[in-house]
């Protein structure tokens, strides 16, 4: 799964897609042609081909960066369902998610968060309390990266080794754990039993997975098109008028103090809150060195839900706890990043 998804769509199909097509021909292209008509360094120019611009980040991140990553991860993920081996999966983390203060069921969310965040969240009602929703919500909201900021952090770490990838992966995988057990003590009730019947195992047939694939690769652009659209204007607003300047020189003590990071960085977090793989996708065009590049994912990662996310939350958890999770995981994620800064 990582070398398909982290590797070869990562690298070496990106590399064509996003700097080749994207960033060479479309960017080139339609920078030259907005230019004849509005001079770069207006409002209106730099709203709609600027370093932040509607028709050249958005459709450049969105098409050229993200979408390989999303239907590279949803060809995998497609697979494991229709060979029958997601029930089998529940089954054997039973035992480790009862630690947590829930059931193998709910590993059946967190596969489905890597997919996307805010679906995973719905299917929480499927555990049998509560209180095993209350945790995989939490665990879901801060741990679990969606699909397209998992593509775009396997596209940033994969160039540094097989040693940074297993300190991020250790690391998120220790906050889970550490959390997870957490709520398991503070949190009153039992975990339920897992029942569940387990399919035959089975060849995945094509046309399942190419037809699961592409519908839900679908849906993330219908879903995401608008935001990145969104998040182009406001970025270019603020840029322009110059809170954006105003909001990274606020944020440096922490960025550059704390995590040891680029104060620019800051623009990436602001874009996290958007959308959490636009904000992944905003490191990449900072100058990191590999120390700083495992800081700042392990951050965008940890960091707080997306607002589509956070509003589903809300919805199904009550304002009162959508903004403990929103709050716990921004300082979970400036506490884990400048932590680790430090020990590596």
């Amino acid at each position: 799964m990582f070398w398909f998804v982290g590797v070869f769509v990562a690298q070496t199909v990106v590399e064509l897609t996003e700097e080749v097509v994207m960033s060479g021909y479309y960017g080139t292209f339609i920078a030259n042609f907005i230019h004849r008509f509005l001079a770069a360094g207006t409002f209106l120019g730099d709203l709609l081909v600027g370093e932040f611009g509607v028709l050249t980040m958005a459709p450049i991140y969105l098409l050229g960066l993200l979408l390989p990553l999303v239907i590279g991860f949803y060809i995998v993920l497609s697979l494991m369902e229709d060979s029958g081996y997601l029930p089998r999966l529940a089954t054997l983390v039973d035992r480790l998610l009862t630690g947590l203060g829930l059931n193998g069921r709910a590993v059946i969310p967190m596969i489905l968060g890597f997919g996307c965040v805010t679906m995973a969240t719905i299917t929480t009602r499927l555990l049998g309390s509560n209180r095993e929703r209350l945790i995989a919500t939490v665990l879901l909201g801060v741990t679990i990266p969606c699909s397209a900021q998992l593509g775009v952090i396997a596209g940033l770490i994969a160039p540094l080794g097989f040693s940074y990838l297993l300190f991020y992966v250790l690391t998120i995988f220790i906050v889970f754990v550490v959390l997870g057990t957490a709520l398991n003590k503070v949190l009153p009730g039992e975990s339920t039993y897992l029942l569940i019947d387990l399919p035959p195992l089975r060849l995945p047939r094509l046309k399942n997975v190419f037809s699961k694939t592409y519908m839900k690769s679908l849906a993330f652009m219908k879903e995401a098109a608008p935001l990145f659209v969104l998040a182009a204007v406001l970025i270019t607003t603020l840029q322009y008028i110059g809170v954006l300047t105003w909001m990274q020189n606020s944020l440096a003590p922490l960025t550059v103090g704390w995590l040891g990071l680029p104060a620019e960085a800051s623009t990436s977090f602001i874009m996290g809150i958007m959308r959490r793989d636009f904000g992944a996708a905003g490191l990449y065009s900072l100058a990191l060195t590999p120390v700083q590049t495992l800081v700042g994912l392990v951050v965008i990662t940890l960091f707080v839900p997306c607002i589509a996310s956070i509003m589903v939350m809300v919805k199904e958890r009550g304002w009162r706890e959508g903004l403990y999770i929103w709050t716990g995981s921004l300082l979970i994620a400036f506490f884990v990043g400048g932590i680790l800064a430090r020990i590596i």
